[in-house]
Protein backbone atom coordinates (compact mmCIF):
# COMPACT_ATOMS: atom_id res chain seq x y z
CA UNK A 1 0.00 0.00 0.00
CA UNK A 2 1.23 3.28 -1.59
CA UNK A 3 2.21 5.87 2.07
CA UNK A 4 -0.78 8.17 3.02
CA UNK A 5 -2.61 7.34 -0.18
CA UNK A 6 -5.68 6.23 1.33
CA UNK A 7 -7.39 8.89 3.58
CA UNK A 8 -7.71 6.92 7.10
CA UNK A 9 -9.47 9.13 10.33
CA UNK A 10 -5.69 9.14 11.46
CA UNK A 11 -4.66 10.85 8.62
CA UNK A 12 -7.63 13.00 8.38
CA UNK A 13 -7.51 14.40 11.76
CA UNK A 14 -4.45 15.90 10.67
CA UNK A 15 -6.47 18.04 8.66
CA UNK A 16 -9.65 17.87 10.95
CA UNK A 17 -9.54 18.24 14.17
CA UNK A 18 -13.15 17.18 15.46
CA UNK A 19 -13.33 14.11 13.37
CA UNK A 20 -14.23 10.99 15.25
CA UNK A 21 -11.92 8.00 15.82
CA UNK A 22 -14.10 5.28 15.00
CA UNK A 23 -13.96 3.80 12.06
CA UNK A 24 -16.99 4.10 9.85
CA UNK A 25 -17.58 1.17 8.62
CA UNK A 26 -17.59 -1.00 12.12
CA UNK A 27 -17.73 1.77 14.43
CA UNK A 28 -14.52 0.31 16.30
CA UNK A 29 -12.84 2.65 18.09
CA UNK A 30 -8.92 0.93 17.98
CA UNK A 31 -7.39 0.95 21.31
CA UNK A 32 -3.57 0.89 21.79
CA UNK A 33 -1.38 -0.32 24.61
CA UNK A 34 1.76 1.91 23.32
CA UNK A 35 3.93 1.90 26.38
CA UNK A 36 4.14 6.06 25.47
CA UNK A 37 0.34 6.24 25.95
CA UNK A 38 -2.07 5.76 28.62
CA UNK A 39 -3.26 2.12 28.12
CA UNK A 40 -6.42 1.57 26.82
CA UNK A 41 -5.88 5.41 24.60
CA UNK A 42 -8.05 5.85 21.83
CA UNK A 43 -6.36 5.86 18.21
CA UNK A 44 -7.61 6.87 14.96
CA UNK A 45 -7.95 4.19 12.49
CA UNK A 46 -4.96 3.26 10.94
CA UNK A 47 -4.44 1.93 7.20
CA UNK A 48 -4.12 -1.87 8.42
CA UNK A 49 -7.84 -1.40 10.20
CA UNK A 50 -8.87 0.21 7.17
CA UNK A 51 -7.63 -2.74 4.36
CA UNK A 52 -7.41 -5.66 7.11
CA UNK A 53 -8.62 -5.56 11.04
CA UNK A 54 -12.13 -4.40 10.54
CA UNK A 55 -14.45 -6.95 11.37
CA UNK A 56 -16.58 -6.62 8.33
CA UNK A 57 -13.08 -6.64 5.97
CA UNK A 58 -12.25 -9.88 7.84
CA UNK A 59 -15.24 -11.29 6.78
CA UNK A 60 -14.44 -10.35 3.41
CA UNK A 61 -11.04 -11.22 3.37
CA UNK A 62 -12.03 -15.20 4.57
CA UNK A 63 -14.57 -15.47 2.25
CA UNK A 64 -11.82 -14.42 -0.90
CA UNK A 65 -9.60 -16.84 0.66
CA UNK A 66 -11.68 -19.74 1.16
CA UNK A 67 -12.66 -18.88 -2.53
CA UNK A 68 -9.40 -19.32 -4.03
CA UNK A 69 -8.42 -22.38 -1.89
CA UNK A 70 -11.18 -24.03 -3.42
CA UNK A 71 -10.46 -23.53 -6.73
CA UNK A 72 -7.72 -24.55 -6.46
CA UNK A 73 -6.45 -27.95 -8.21
CA UNK A 74 -3.44 -28.92 -6.29
CA UNK A 75 -4.25 -29.43 -3.05
CA UNK A 76 -0.73 -30.72 -1.44
CA UNK A 77 0.68 -27.55 0.33
CA UNK A 78 -0.31 -24.97 2.24
CA UNK A 79 -3.53 -23.91 2.38
CA UNK A 80 -4.27 -20.35 0.75
CA UNK A 81 -5.14 -17.98 3.95
CA UNK A 82 -4.90 -14.10 3.00
CA UNK A 83 -2.79 -12.18 5.80
CA UNK A 84 -2.01 -8.55 6.62
CA UNK A 85 1.49 -9.19 4.82
CA UNK A 86 -0.08 -10.03 1.91
CA UNK A 87 -2.97 -7.44 1.85
CA UNK A 88 0.18 -4.81 1.61
CA UNK A 89 2.54 -6.69 -0.96
CA UNK A 90 -0.01 -9.27 -2.79
CA UNK A 91 -0.43 -12.78 -3.71
CA UNK A 92 2.40 -12.91 -5.48
CA UNK A 93 4.08 -16.06 -3.57
CA UNK A 94 1.07 -17.73 -4.88
CA UNK A 95 1.85 -17.38 -8.98
CA UNK A 96 2.43 -20.64 -9.23
CA UNK A 97 -0.74 -22.27 -7.56
CA UNK A 98 -3.12 -19.19 -8.37
CA UNK A 99 -4.24 -17.53 -11.93
CA UNK A 100 -3.59 -14.05 -12.32
CA UNK A 101 -2.50 -13.30 -8.68
CA UNK A 102 -2.18 -9.26 -9.28
CA UNK A 103 -6.01 -9.08 -10.79
CA UNK A 104 -7.26 -11.33 -7.70
CA UNK A 105 -5.52 -8.62 -5.07
CA UNK A 106 -6.10 -5.53 -6.69
CA UNK A 107 -9.46 -5.80 -7.59
CA UNK A 108 -9.87 -7.06 -3.94
CA UNK A 109 -8.42 -3.99 -2.54
CA UNK A 110 -10.40 -2.07 -4.78
CA UNK A 111 -13.65 -3.35 -3.64
CA UNK A 112 -12.15 -2.33 -0.25
CA UNK A 113 -11.45 0.67 -1.23
CA UNK A 114 -15.01 1.11 -3.25
CA UNK A 115 -17.02 -0.29 -0.37
CA UNK A 116 -15.73 2.40 2.26
CA UNK A 117 -16.18 5.23 -0.47
CA UNK A 118 -19.92 4.25 -1.21
CA UNK A 119 -20.45 4.11 2.53
CA UNK A 120 -18.64 7.87 2.77
CA UNK A 121 -20.66 9.01 -0.44
CA UNK A 122 -24.13 7.56 0.03
CA UNK A 123 -23.86 6.01 3.53
CA UNK A 124 -24.32 2.19 1.81
CA UNK A 125 -22.75 -0.02 4.38
CA UNK A 126 -21.41 -3.53 2.79
CA UNK A 127 -21.43 -6.89 4.47
CA UNK A 128 -18.17 -8.62 4.03
CA UNK A 129 -20.38 -11.30 2.04
CA UNK A 130 -21.66 -8.41 -0.40
CA UNK A 131 -18.11 -7.02 -1.13
CA UNK A 132 -17.41 -10.69 -1.93
CA UNK A 133 -19.99 -11.01 -4.41
CA UNK A 134 -19.28 -7.66 -5.97
CA UNK A 135 -15.41 -8.75 -6.14
CA UNK A 136 -16.07 -12.31 -7.69
CA UNK A 137 -18.45 -10.61 -10.41
CA UNK A 138 -15.99 -7.75 -11.40
CA UNK A 139 -13.36 -11.04 -11.88
CA UNK A 140 -15.69 -12.85 -13.71
CA UNK A 141 -15.90 -9.73 -16.03
CA UNK A 142 -12.35 -9.27 -15.86
CA UNK A 143 -12.05 -12.97 -17.58
CA UNK A 144 -14.35 -11.99 -19.78
CA UNK A 145 -13.12 -8.58 -21.17
CA UNK A 146 -9.39 -10.31 -21.20
CA UNK A 147 -10.70 -13.44 -23.32
CA UNK A 148 -12.88 -11.03 -25.84
CA UNK A 149 -9.81 -8.76 -26.42
CA UNK A 150 -7.99 -11.93 -26.81
CA UNK A 151 -9.50 -13.58 -29.42
CA UNK A 152 -10.57 -10.79 -31.44
CA UNK A 153 -7.03 -9.74 -31.35
CA UNK A 154 -4.89 -13.08 -32.27
CA UNK A 155 -1.60 -11.92 -31.08
CA UNK A 156 -3.06 -11.15 -27.76
CA UNK A 157 -4.43 -15.15 -27.18
CA UNK A 158 -1.15 -16.34 -25.37
CA UNK A 159 -1.39 -13.65 -23.03
CA UNK A 160 -4.90 -15.09 -21.94
CA UNK A 161 -3.60 -18.04 -21.81
CA UNK A 162 -0.52 -17.04 -19.51
CA UNK A 163 -2.71 -14.82 -17.13
CA UNK A 164 -5.91 -17.03 -16.31
CA UNK A 165 -5.36 -20.83 -18.15
CA UNK A 166 -1.34 -21.49 -16.90
CA UNK A 167 -2.59 -22.46 -13.65
CA UNK A 168 -5.11 -24.87 -13.55
CA UNK A 169 -7.75 -24.54 -11.26
CA UNK A 170 -11.72 -25.58 -11.10
CA UNK A 171 -13.99 -22.60 -11.55
CA UNK A 172 -13.81 -22.03 -14.71
CA UNK A 173 -12.51 -23.91 -18.35
CA UNK A 174 -12.67 -23.56 -21.44
CA UNK A 175 -13.75 -26.57 -23.47
CA UNK A 176 -12.62 -26.98 -26.89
Amino acid sequence: MAHAAVPTAAQLSHYIPDLEPACKFCSTVIQTSDANDDPGSLESENIAHYFWACPRICDFWQRVSRFLQDIRTETAGPVFQVDLRMVATGFGAWSRRLPNVDVLHGLAVWEIYRARAELSLEGTIHSGEAMFIRWKLSLMQRINQDFIYAFTQLKAAHLFHDRWLMVSNRWYHFDP
